[in-house]
């Protein structure tokens, strides 16, 4: 008997090591695997990569700036700068002036990069007028006096876009800009460097999609795989993986979002608060999930004005205090000019006509008007193809929905007593509230914020229906109590009365 119980007891052991251990490896395996596939893609990307055009420069341009930093460039022995020319009247005289910049480079040692064909010339005035030139080091102060030249800017080449030597988009928040502009400091200006962040950010996003599945089901044989199954799909989503591969601020916005879900499942206010401030410091949808942790924590907090004040000032104080570099340079009422009343008025208002395939919130969930980030050419096509979309995956989006509507009844039954839930659905329709307020043009890549909640919520709702089918019954009895309900009252059968009550909290 005692060495019947004693088996048991070590049968028992192994399959307990083998639930924790096996996810936890399949975990390892995934995230290897992801990191491989999205580093072999953005290595192979020497250009900019869609809007990195526009914070790549602006982190270059702060780094500078404000930080009187120069990072390093990625050719050994010479230095690289972009150029920045007067305004040519035609195509001819722009060609003569490239010309003369060539044959005065060539003096120093230095070699035209990108001339012309990048920095093309367009009727109107609308493009960079540029050199991007590589130089030896003891020769780039000679940039100032290269014929026709405005002023020049070490680092990788600009893209072409008027102004692109000076912009700040100070219409988003700094942090991103700040680990952009960290990555060319301590690893190099050039393509690759600036994308790892992003995909750092989108590993932490995995792993914690992981935890947060070890913290709802806690002691539960299946919490591991689940919470692997829920990574996966997040991987599989194109979305993510095009977000995690650019240094765009979307992937970001996700990563705290998540964070600010993750800690709100383990009632912890301060670092949701914190980790609310650094998605809001990121970019300003990074304070959409402020409302579902708001409610969240005004039904467990005894004292509602802590939960108001925390969730507020901090992320409000985080804000401030990242945008100190620009309040010292800018003062205090042009960085507020710029970066508050100004970025504001430019959410809140239609920003472009044509251009990309604008995508409102409702046509994430069905992948209509998907932004595309990145072209290949196909020489048996004979054309350009999209090799990098912002479409996530209709079928499962829709599946989600369905699920979501199907679990109403049950949403405080669920494991996670509605955390999930609120979080995907109250950061998403957020974007419906600021479509109303004014903001008309929205992308899908957008969505980004959302997805790894998304895949969450629906690996939970798919295991809360199906571990018992009585569940299942029991929510399809209890929506059936609900019609037969509404019928009963427009019938005039019941009356409905809802009660407030004020409870004292105990002392």
């Amino acid at each position: 008997m005692d060495l019947e119980l004693r088996g048991g007891s070590r049968t028992a052991g192994r399959k307990d090591v083998l639930s924790k251990a096996v996810p936890i490896l399949l975990l390892a395996l995934l995230l290897t695997a992801f990191t491989i596939y999205e580093w072999r893609y953005v290595s192979g990307i020497e250009d900019y990569i869609s809007d990195e055009c526009w914070y790549v420069s602006a982190a270059r341009n702060v780094l500078d700036t404000y930080f009187h930093v120069t990072p390093h460039g990625p050719c050994e022995g010479y230095v690289m700068a972009t150029v920045e020319l007067e305004q040519p009247s035609t195509a001819s005289q722009y060609a003569e002036w490239i010309n003369q910049i060539d044959n005065f480079l060539h003096r120093y040692g230095g070699k035209i990069v990108k001339g012309d064909t990048y920095y093309t010339f367009k009727e109107g005035g609308n493009f960079l007028p540029a050199v991007c030139v590589e130089v030896p080091p003891q020769h780039i102060k000679e940039l100032s006096e290269v014929p026709h030249g405005v002023k020049y800017k070490e680092g990788y080449c600009y893209p072409n876009a008027a102004g692109i030597l000076t912009y700040m988009n100070q219409e988003h928040p700094p942090l991103v800009k700040y680990f952009i502009a960290l990555s060319m400091w301590v690893l190099g200006d050039y393509p690759t460097a600036w994308r790892i962040p992003s995909l750092i950010a989108g590993v932490l996003i995995l792993a914690l999609t992981y935890l947060a599945f070890k913290a709802i089901l806690r002691d539960e044989v299946y919490a591991g795989f689940l919470g692997v199954a829920a990574a996966l799909l997040t991987v599989l989503d194109p979305t993510f993986r095009a977000l995690s591969a650019v240094a765009m601020l979307d992937i970001f916005v996700a990563l705290f979002t998540y964070m600010t879900y993750f800690f709100t499942l383990h009632s912890k206010l301060l670092p949701a608060s914190i980790s609310l401030g650094l998605g809001f410091v990121s970019k300003f949808s990074g304070g959409f999930p402020g409302v579902p942790a708001l409610i969240e924590f005004l039904r467990r907090c005894r004292v509602p004005a802590k939960v108001l004040l925390t969730l507020i000032y901090v992320p409000v104080l985080t804000f401030f205090a990242i945008s100190i570099p620009f309040m010292i340079h800018d003062g205090f009422w042009g960085w507020w000019a710029s970066s508050v009343t100004g970025a504001i008025k430019w959410h809140l208002s239609k920003k472009t006509t044509g251009g990309p395939p604008q995508a409102m919130p409702w046509e994430w969930l069905i992948g209509r008007n998907s932004f595309t980030l990145h072209y290949t050419y196909n020489s048996d096509l004979g054309r350009w193809v999209p090799d990098l979309i912002a479409s996530g995956d209709p079928i499962l989006y829709i599946l989600l929905l369905a699920l979501s509507i199907y679990v109403i009844p049950h949403i405080r039954r669920m494991p996670d007593r509605g955390v999930s839930f609120n979080f995907a659905w109250g950061t998403y329709l957020m974007y419906f509230i600021i479509y109303a307020l004014g903001a008309k043009t929205q992308y899908s890549f957008y969505s980004v914020q959302v997805v790894p909640l998304f895949y969450t919520l629906l690996v939970l709702e798919i295991y809360y229906l199906l571990r018992d089918p009585k569940v299942f019954l029991d929510v399809a009895r209890d929506w059936w109590r609900l019609i037969k309900t509404f019928f009963d009252w427009l019938a005039g059968l019941v009356k409905i009365r809802v009660r407030f009550e004020v409870i004292p909290t105990p002392s």
